[in-house]
Protein backbone atom coordinates (compact mmCIF):
# COMPACT_ATOMS: atom_id res chain seq x y z
CA UNK A 1 0.00 0.00 0.00
CA UNK A 2 0.81 3.58 -0.68
CA UNK A 3 1.51 5.67 2.79
CA UNK A 4 -1.59 7.36 1.89
CA UNK A 5 -3.97 3.87 1.88
CA UNK A 6 -1.83 3.13 4.90
CA UNK A 7 -2.79 6.06 6.59
CA UNK A 8 -6.85 5.60 5.48
CA UNK A 9 -6.55 1.69 6.48
CA UNK A 10 -5.58 2.67 9.81
CA UNK A 11 -7.94 5.82 10.58
CA UNK A 12 -11.20 3.00 9.05
CA UNK A 13 -9.24 0.39 11.46
CA UNK A 14 -9.64 3.08 14.56
CA UNK A 15 -13.30 4.10 13.23
CA UNK A 16 -14.42 0.51 13.24
CA UNK A 17 -12.98 -0.09 17.12
CA UNK A 18 -14.93 3.16 17.87
CA UNK A 19 -11.43 4.79 18.78
CA UNK A 20 -10.92 7.72 16.58
CA UNK A 21 -8.15 9.96 17.90
CA UNK A 22 -9.53 12.80 19.74
CA UNK A 23 -9.18 15.62 17.83
CA UNK A 24 -11.07 14.97 14.62
CA UNK A 25 -14.25 15.02 17.10
CA UNK A 26 -13.26 18.45 18.93
CA UNK A 27 -12.18 21.81 17.87
CA UNK A 28 -9.76 22.17 21.17
CA UNK A 29 -6.19 21.00 20.97
CA UNK A 30 -5.51 17.62 21.97
CA UNK A 31 -2.06 17.20 23.23
CA UNK A 32 0.43 15.22 20.97
CA UNK A 33 0.75 12.89 24.59
CA UNK A 34 -2.55 11.66 23.31
CA UNK A 35 -2.23 11.37 19.34
CA UNK A 36 0.00 8.37 17.10
CA UNK A 37 3.13 9.83 15.13
CA UNK A 38 1.24 9.82 12.01
CA UNK A 39 -1.65 12.24 13.21
CA UNK A 40 1.48 14.49 14.84
CA UNK A 41 0.83 17.04 12.19
CA UNK A 42 -2.14 19.51 11.80
CA UNK A 43 -4.20 22.08 9.66
CA UNK A 44 -3.93 25.90 11.19
CA UNK A 45 -5.07 27.00 7.76
CA UNK A 46 -4.18 26.68 3.88
CA UNK A 47 -0.15 27.85 4.32
CA UNK A 48 0.42 26.88 8.21
CA UNK A 49 0.62 23.69 9.99
CA UNK A 50 1.20 22.64 14.00
CA UNK A 51 3.86 20.62 14.34
CA UNK A 52 3.07 18.15 17.22
CA UNK A 53 2.35 20.83 19.87
CA UNK A 54 5.80 23.51 19.90
CA UNK A 55 6.23 24.33 15.91
CA UNK A 56 4.56 26.31 13.66
CA UNK A 57 5.68 26.12 9.57
CA UNK A 58 4.36 28.81 7.82
CA UNK A 59 4.80 29.14 4.12
CA UNK A 60 3.98 32.39 2.24
CA UNK A 61 4.47 33.47 -1.47
CA UNK A 62 4.60 37.32 -1.34
CA UNK A 63 7.91 37.91 0.21
CA UNK A 64 10.64 35.78 2.51
CA UNK A 65 10.40 35.89 6.33
CA UNK A 66 12.67 38.59 8.01
CA UNK A 67 15.48 37.34 10.17
CA UNK A 68 13.41 39.41 13.22
CA UNK A 69 10.08 37.34 12.85
CA UNK A 70 8.46 36.80 16.32
CA UNK A 71 9.58 33.16 17.62
CA UNK A 72 11.92 32.58 14.57
CA UNK A 73 13.81 28.91 14.57
CA UNK A 74 14.54 28.52 10.64
CA UNK A 75 13.79 30.03 7.17
CA UNK A 76 14.23 28.88 3.82
CA UNK A 77 12.81 29.51 0.17
CA UNK A 78 11.75 26.70 -1.63
CA UNK A 79 11.90 25.37 -5.30
CA UNK A 80 7.85 25.89 -5.60
CA UNK A 81 8.24 29.89 -5.04
CA UNK A 82 7.28 30.12 -1.56
CA UNK A 83 9.07 31.38 1.21
CA UNK A 84 8.79 29.31 4.75
CA UNK A 85 9.56 29.77 8.42
CA UNK A 86 9.03 27.47 11.34
CA UNK A 87 8.57 29.29 14.44
CA UNK A 88 8.01 28.40 17.92
CA UNK A 89 4.45 28.04 19.32
CA UNK A 90 4.09 29.59 22.90
CA UNK A 91 0.79 29.41 22.40
CA UNK A 92 -1.26 26.79 20.43
CA UNK A 93 -3.36 28.34 17.82
CA UNK A 94 -6.50 26.33 16.42
CA UNK A 95 -5.94 23.61 13.77
CA UNK A 96 -7.86 20.39 12.42
CA UNK A 97 -6.75 17.23 11.51
CA UNK A 98 -4.22 16.88 8.40
CA UNK A 99 -6.41 15.72 5.19
CA UNK A 100 -4.77 15.10 1.75
CA UNK A 101 -4.42 18.12 -0.12
CA UNK A 102 -3.48 20.62 2.99
CA UNK A 103 0.19 21.20 1.33
CA UNK A 104 2.56 18.80 3.58
CA UNK A 105 2.12 14.79 1.27
CA UNK A 106 2.43 12.01 3.35
CA UNK A 107 5.19 10.74 1.80
CA UNK A 108 6.14 6.99 4.34
CA UNK A 109 4.42 5.63 7.28
CA UNK A 110 6.27 2.52 8.97
CA UNK A 111 5.49 0.54 12.08
CA UNK A 112 2.67 -1.56 11.36
CA UNK A 113 -0.86 -0.83 10.08
CA UNK A 114 -2.88 -2.46 12.62
CA UNK A 115 -4.66 -0.91 15.65
CA UNK A 116 -2.83 -1.67 18.63
CA UNK A 117 -3.76 0.92 21.44
CA UNK A 118 -1.49 1.67 24.20
CA UNK A 119 -2.58 1.78 28.44
CA UNK A 120 -3.43 5.15 27.90
CA UNK A 121 -5.77 4.48 25.14
CA UNK A 122 -3.91 6.13 22.49
CA UNK A 123 -3.34 4.54 19.34
CA UNK A 124 0.08 3.21 19.00
CA UNK A 125 -0.17 2.85 14.86
CA UNK A 126 3.25 4.33 13.37
CA UNK A 127 6.26 3.91 15.09
CA UNK A 128 7.59 7.18 12.24
CA UNK A 129 5.62 8.95 9.63
CA UNK A 130 7.32 11.30 6.95
CA UNK A 131 5.13 14.62 5.64
CA UNK A 132 6.86 16.42 3.12
CA UNK A 133 6.82 20.01 1.64
CA UNK A 134 8.42 23.23 0.24
CA UNK A 135 11.78 21.01 -0.56
CA UNK A 136 11.53 19.81 3.70
CA UNK A 137 10.52 16.40 4.83
CA UNK A 138 9.01 16.25 8.65
CA UNK A 139 9.44 13.51 10.46
CA UNK A 140 7.72 11.83 13.63
CA UNK A 141 8.12 9.23 15.69
CA UNK A 142 7.90 7.21 18.71
CA UNK A 143 10.69 7.50 21.18
CA UNK A 144 10.18 4.18 22.41
CA UNK A 145 11.29 2.74 19.15
CA UNK A 146 14.68 4.92 18.77
CA UNK A 147 17.01 3.47 21.44
CA UNK A 148 20.26 5.07 19.37
CA UNK A 149 21.57 8.92 19.40
CA UNK A 150 18.54 11.71 17.84
CA UNK A 151 18.92 11.71 14.41
CA UNK A 152 19.88 15.16 14.38
CA UNK A 153 22.47 14.87 16.31
CA UNK A 154 24.17 12.19 14.27
CA UNK A 155 23.40 14.20 11.24
CA UNK A 156 25.17 17.47 12.55
CA UNK A 157 28.08 15.11 13.88
CA UNK A 158 28.89 13.11 10.56
CA UNK A 159 28.78 17.14 8.68
CA UNK A 160 31.39 17.94 11.49
CA UNK A 161 33.77 15.06 10.74
CA UNK A 162 33.14 14.61 6.95
CA UNK A 163 32.84 18.23 5.82
CA UNK A 164 32.40 18.95 2.05
CA UNK A 165 34.09 18.95 -0.35
CA UNK A 166 35.32 16.04 0.48
CA UNK A 167 32.93 14.03 1.87
CA UNK A 168 31.65 11.39 -1.22
CA UNK A 169 28.32 11.19 0.20
CA UNK A 170 25.51 13.54 0.85
CA UNK A 171 23.63 14.75 4.30
CA UNK A 172 20.20 16.49 4.90
CA UNK A 173 20.27 20.23 6.88
CA UNK A 174 18.76 19.88 10.32
CA UNK A 175 16.34 22.50 10.45
CA UNK A 176 14.06 22.25 13.63
CA UNK A 177 14.26 19.10 16.32
CA UNK A 178 12.36 18.23 19.29
CA UNK A 179 11.61 15.71 21.56
CA UNK A 180 8.67 15.67 24.37
CA UNK A 181 6.00 13.31 25.82
CA UNK A 182 7.55 10.08 23.91
CA UNK A 183 7.74 11.69 20.42
CA UNK A 184 10.33 12.89 17.86
CA UNK A 185 10.18 15.62 16.03
CA UNK A 186 12.86 16.39 12.67
CA UNK A 187 12.76 18.74 9.82
CA UNK A 188 15.31 18.91 7.76
CA UNK A 189 15.80 19.46 4.13
CA UNK A 190 14.83 17.46 1.88
CA UNK A 191 17.54 15.86 -0.48
CA UNK A 192 17.25 15.94 -4.23
CA UNK A 193 16.73 12.88 -6.11
CA UNK A 194 15.25 9.52 -6.22
CA UNK A 195 15.69 6.64 -3.76
CA UNK A 196 17.65 3.59 -5.18
CA UNK A 197 14.27 1.40 -4.50
CA UNK A 198 12.52 4.33 -7.27
CA UNK A 199 15.52 3.89 -9.24
CA UNK A 200 17.29 0.49 -9.10
CA UNK A 201 15.22 -1.55 -11.73
CA UNK A 202 15.79 1.01 -14.61
CA UNK A 203 19.42 1.03 -14.32
CA UNK A 204 21.77 -1.72 -16.36
CA UNK A 205 24.48 -3.78 -14.91
CA UNK A 206 26.75 -1.18 -14.99
CA UNK A 207 24.39 1.77 -13.93
CA UNK A 208 23.87 -0.40 -11.08
CA UNK A 209 27.39 -1.09 -10.25
CA UNK A 210 28.17 2.50 -10.31
CA UNK A 211 26.27 3.43 -7.51
CA UNK A 212 26.63 0.00 -5.32
CA UNK A 213 30.45 1.48 -5.66
CA UNK A 214 29.33 4.68 -3.90
CA UNK A 215 27.34 3.33 -1.23
CA UNK A 216 29.95 1.14 -0.23
CA UNK A 217 32.63 4.12 -0.55
CA UNK A 218 29.96 5.76 1.31
CA UNK A 219 30.39 2.94 4.01
CA UNK A 220 33.93 2.70 4.60
CA UNK A 221 34.00 6.65 4.79
CA UNK A 222 31.87 6.50 7.55
CA UNK A 223 33.49 3.59 9.43
CA UNK A 224 36.65 5.87 9.71
CA UNK A 225 34.62 7.22 12.67
CA UNK A 226 35.22 5.09 15.12
CA UNK A 227 34.51 4.06 19.04
CA UNK A 228 35.77 2.15 21.90
CA UNK A 229 32.17 1.48 22.74
CA UNK A 230 30.23 -0.90 20.89
CA UNK A 231 26.55 -0.79 19.92
CA UNK A 232 26.11 2.82 21.35
CA UNK A 233 24.99 5.94 19.01
CA UNK A 234 27.24 8.92 18.00
CA UNK A 235 27.14 10.61 21.04
CA UNK A 236 27.64 7.58 23.45
CA UNK A 237 23.86 6.64 24.17
CA UNK A 238 23.45 2.86 24.76
CA UNK A 239 21.43 1.37 22.43
CA UNK A 240 19.99 -2.47 22.08
CA UNK A 241 19.75 -2.67 18.58
CA UNK A 242 22.90 -4.72 17.57
CA UNK A 243 22.68 -6.64 21.01
CA UNK A 244 19.57 -8.48 19.84
CA UNK A 245 21.33 -9.48 16.72
CA UNK A 246 24.14 -10.76 18.68
CA UNK A 247 22.14 -12.50 21.09
CA UNK A 248 19.87 -15.83 20.98
CA UNK A 249 17.15 -16.75 23.31
CA UNK A 250 19.75 -19.48 24.53
CA UNK A 251 22.81 -17.40 24.69
CA UNK A 252 22.70 -14.50 26.14
CA UNK A 253 26.45 -13.06 26.28
CA UNK A 254 27.16 -10.95 23.10
CA UNK A 255 31.13 -11.21 24.13
CA UNK A 256 30.94 -14.75 23.46
CA UNK A 257 28.75 -14.99 21.20
CA UNK A 258 30.93 -12.53 18.50
CA UNK A 259 33.48 -14.81 19.26
CA UNK A 260 31.50 -17.53 18.30
CA UNK A 261 30.57 -16.38 14.66
CA UNK A 262 33.84 -14.84 13.81
CA UNK A 263 33.47 -11.28 14.46
CA UNK A 264 36.03 -9.35 16.23
CA UNK A 265 35.23 -7.89 19.66
CA UNK A 266 38.49 -6.01 19.54
CA UNK A 267 37.76 -2.14 19.35
CA UNK A 268 38.03 0.55 17.67
CA UNK A 269 34.42 -0.19 16.55
CA UNK A 270 33.24 1.48 13.13
CA UNK A 271 30.20 3.92 12.68
CA UNK A 272 27.63 2.32 10.53
CA UNK A 273 24.09 3.13 9.69
CA UNK A 274 23.02 -0.03 10.10
CA UNK A 275 19.63 0.17 7.79
CA UNK A 276 21.26 1.20 4.40
CA UNK A 277 18.44 -0.39 2.32
CA UNK A 278 17.22 0.87 -0.93
CA UNK A 279 14.86 3.16 0.30
CA UNK A 280 17.09 5.30 2.59
CA UNK A 281 19.50 6.05 -0.59
CA UNK A 282 19.27 8.93 -2.44
CA UNK A 283 20.32 8.66 -6.02
CA UNK A 284 20.73 12.50 -7.94
CA UNK A 285 21.22 11.17 -11.40
CA UNK A 286 21.87 14.37 -12.57
CA UNK A 287 24.94 14.88 -10.68
CA UNK A 288 25.64 11.11 -10.67
CA UNK A 289 26.07 11.16 -6.62
CA UNK A 290 24.48 9.36 -3.68
CA UNK A 291 22.46 10.74 -0.66
CA UNK A 292 22.13 8.85 2.83
CA UNK A 293 18.95 9.67 4.50
CA UNK A 294 17.56 8.22 8.06
CA UNK A 295 19.90 8.05 10.25
CA UNK A 296 18.17 7.60 13.20
CA UNK A 297 19.73 3.86 13.67
CA UNK A 298 23.57 4.62 13.29
CA UNK A 299 25.87 3.15 15.85
CA UNK A 300 29.24 2.05 16.21
CA UNK A 301 29.54 -1.71 15.31
CA UNK A 302 32.59 -4.37 14.63
CA UNK A 303 33.98 -3.30 11.07
CA UNK A 304 32.79 -6.73 9.69
CA UNK A 305 29.13 -6.38 10.50
CA UNK A 306 29.20 -3.79 7.85
CA UNK A 307 30.01 -6.64 5.05
CA UNK A 308 27.44 -8.99 6.78
CA UNK A 309 24.53 -6.73 6.49
CA UNK A 310 24.95 -6.38 2.99
CA UNK A 311 25.84 -10.04 2.25
CA UNK A 312 22.24 -11.40 4.29
CA UNK A 313 20.58 -8.70 3.02
CA UNK A 314 19.87 -7.36 6.41
CA UNK A 315 17.17 -4.47 6.25
CA UNK A 316 17.39 -4.45 2.22
CA UNK A 317 13.16 -3.57 2.18
CA UNK A 318 11.65 -2.66 -1.15
CA UNK A 319 8.62 -0.43 -1.07
CA UNK A 320 5.59 -1.36 -3.41
CA UNK A 321 4.95 -1.50 -6.26
CA UNK A 322 7.11 -4.33 -6.46
CA UNK A 323 8.70 -3.89 -10.43
CA UNK A 324 8.80 -7.08 -12.21
CA UNK A 325 12.04 -7.63 -12.59
CA UNK A 326 12.39 -7.36 -8.27
CA UNK A 327 15.27 -9.57 -7.43
CA UNK A 328 15.28 -9.51 -3.61
CA UNK A 329 18.94 -9.45 -3.38
CA UNK A 330 20.36 -7.54 -6.30
CA UNK A 331 20.94 -4.45 -4.71
CA UNK A 332 22.70 -5.83 -1.56
CA UNK A 333 24.57 -8.13 -3.30
CA UNK A 334 26.13 -5.63 -5.25
CA UNK A 335 26.76 -3.48 -2.44
CA UNK A 336 28.54 -6.48 -1.02
CA UNK A 337 30.93 -7.55 -3.95
CA UNK A 338 31.86 -4.03 -3.74
CA UNK A 339 32.48 -4.16 -0.37
CA UNK A 340 34.58 -7.42 -0.79
CA UNK A 341 36.77 -5.72 -3.52
CA UNK A 342 37.62 -3.60 -0.01
CA UNK A 343 38.85 -6.44 1.68
CA UNK A 344 35.40 -7.24 3.31
CA UNK A 345 35.37 -10.94 3.48
CA UNK A 346 33.09 -12.17 6.48
CA UNK A 347 29.67 -13.05 4.53
CA UNK A 348 27.66 -13.72 7.61
CA UNK A 349 26.51 -17.54 6.99
CA UNK A 350 28.33 -18.81 10.15
CA UNK A 351 25.99 -16.15 12.10
CA UNK A 352 23.49 -16.52 10.66
CA UNK A 353 23.42 -20.07 10.88
CA UNK A 354 23.73 -19.62 14.35
CA UNK A 355 21.45 -16.87 14.79
CA UNK A 356 18.61 -19.36 12.94
CA UNK A 357 18.01 -21.08 16.28
CA UNK A 358 16.25 -18.27 17.39
CA UNK A 359 13.43 -18.00 13.92
CA UNK A 360 12.37 -22.10 14.06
Amino acid sequence: MTPLEQYHSTLNTLRVLKNEPKHFHTVEHVPMKSRAPMFGLTTINNDSWLIGDRAILSRRFSKPWPTDTLNLISTWTASDGGYYAITDAPVIPPSRPWKPGDGPALIHLAGGVGATIDDSGVAALTAKCVYSIGDVCIKMHHTIHCDSADEHITIEELSKHFPLPNRTFALPTVLYHARYDDRYFLITSKVPGETAAQLWWDFNNTTKDRYANLIAEACIKVATLTSNNLGTGIDGTISNRFGKLLTRKDMPNILANCDAVNISIQPPFCFFHDDIGPTNVVIDRQKGTVRIIDWQGALFVPREWIGINFARGLAMVQDPPIPENYQSNDYAQRVWRALQRRGFSNDGSVWLEWKSVDWQ
